[in-house]
């Protein structure tokens, strides 16, 4: 296999990345048709003998499926080092203890040990991932669209246990909208240091939220992160429900070219995941790193504009764009990072002599981690010390999207996303 080439790649970084930043499109963005396997047109095979079928089943089994159980797992966790933080909380008297300082810490631990294996999991965006739109994956992480005021209200009625103060509406977190539950509003909650509420205009139930000491405030959001945090834990569940089992979409995508499969054949199930792949380009160089930089419009217009990070209080942006980078290593080789060589989109490229894709791919890769490990800082202020070292991350992430938007897609017969038709940049 080729993957016991890629230290000798990594080592040539310098010398084989010659592919410099071009101009931008803002024509692809995450949202209805992301991903869409409705009306699935049956693609063309690539005229060889490679057994894609395998390199299916590989992908489900040993990626896919472990990262979404991962980050199951690293819900539970979670949920349990943010109850114990609201219970000592809740213990303390007039202001936090020692204890629940430092229960606080490891329940941000925990938040971000699960950010970074959701972020993984985001690469994979599959199944019960896109459908409905992407309904599922928002309730887990609604990021980029936000709404601060919208959790710091829901912080309230859910202490208060109705809504706006009308005892008709009981609280119940399944009900709410995206932009208000899942990880940005755990992140929120746990992280943001700006207790008095972001909404311009007060509610009711908001009414006299900023006159509340400190302490009443964080075990008000704390309450709040405990139901959010199992909340997480439900749609974890749901996806792996909707993903495993002999109804699940896993085998709809094993049995590809099967009786009972949407997937007319097994090419059209890999293009499905390959679709997946375009996430890097749509999401993480164009929204997690452009737009922060200002080469497409922001918030500061198209300069440098820090308060337009992904994880602006848990400063985890860099980790993120990490590890959305490990998670397109991942299904690229066909391998989680522990795991022995299986087989991946590498091995297909190498049975068709696209060796030379291959290699610009696996640079880009090794030259994105150590652009974002040059940084010591997290993004929001490297973006106003060091501007220069976030755009050498965005140079280095197109490298990758770059080919994987054409010979990539070229060499293994695959078609784009909807999104990404037509996007040259």
């Amino acid at each position: 296999m080729y993957k016991a080439n890629f230290s000798k790649i990594a080592l040539s970084i310098a010398v084989a990345i010659a592919i410099t930043a071009c101009g931008e499109s803002t024509s692809s963005s995450q949202g209805a048709g992301f991903n869409d396997t409705s009306n699935e047109v049956t693609q063309p095979s690539t005229g060889s003998d490679f057994d894609e079928a395998q390199l299916v089943a590989n992908l489900v089994d040993n990626v896919i499926s472990k990262t979404f159980e991962l980050f199951q797992n690293k819900a539970q966790s979670q949920q349990q080092a943010i109850s114990e933080y609201c219970h000592l909380e809740q213990q303390s008297v007039q202001s936090s203890s020692e204890q629940a300082i430092a229960a606080l810490g490891q329940a941000q631990s925990a938040w971000l040990d699960t950010m970074a294996s959701w972020q993984q999991a985001e690469m994979m965006q599959v199944g019960p991932l896109v459908t409905n739109n992407g309904e599922l994956k928002s309730r887990i992480y609604s990021w980029p669209s936000i709404s601060r005021c919208g959790i710091d209200q829901d912080v309230v009625y859910h202490q208060d246990n109705m809504i706006n103060q009308d005892a008709s509406r009981p609280y119940d977190i399944t009900a709410r909208t995206a932009t208000r539950r899942g990880m940005f509003a755990l992140q929120h909650v746990l992280f943001n240091q700006q207790f008095d509420h972001h909404c311009s205009v007060t509610n009711d139930a908001l009414a006299n939220w900023n006159s509340r000491t400190i302490h009443e405030r964080k075990i008000a959001r704390c309450e709040f992160a405990v139901t959010a945090a199992t909340d997480v834990i439900n749609s974890s569940a749901e996806l792996l429900d909707k993903w495993q089992g002999d109804n699940g979409f896993a085998m709809q995508l094993k049995t590809a070219g099967q009786a009972g499969s949407q997937f007319d054949s097994p090419h059209v199930a890999l293009n499905h995941i390959s679709d997946a792949l375009f996430y890097l380009t749509e999401v993480v160089k164009d929204k997690k790193i452009a737009e922060p930089i200002g080469i497409f419009p922001n918030s500061c217009g198209t300069s440098a504009c820090p308060e337009d990070v992904e994880s602006l209080d848990a400063k985890s942006s860099l980790a993120n764009i990490k590890a959305n980078i490990i998670a397109f290593e991942a299904v690229l080789l066909g391998q989680l990072e522990d795991q022995e060589a299986l087989i991946g989109f590498d091995d297909y490229l190498t049975d068709e002599q696209a060796t030379d894709t291959l290699e610009r791919m696996l640079t880009g890769i090794a030259a994105s981690k150590a652009a974002i490990a040059a940084i010591e800082t997290d993004l929001g202020t490297a973006l106003i010390n060091n501007e220069e070292q976030v755009r050498d991350i965005h140079t280095q992430v197109k490298t990758i999207t770059d080919e994987l938007k054409n010979d990539f897609i070229n060499e293994l017969a695959l078609e784009l996303p909807k999104t990404s038709a037509g996007d040259n940049d």
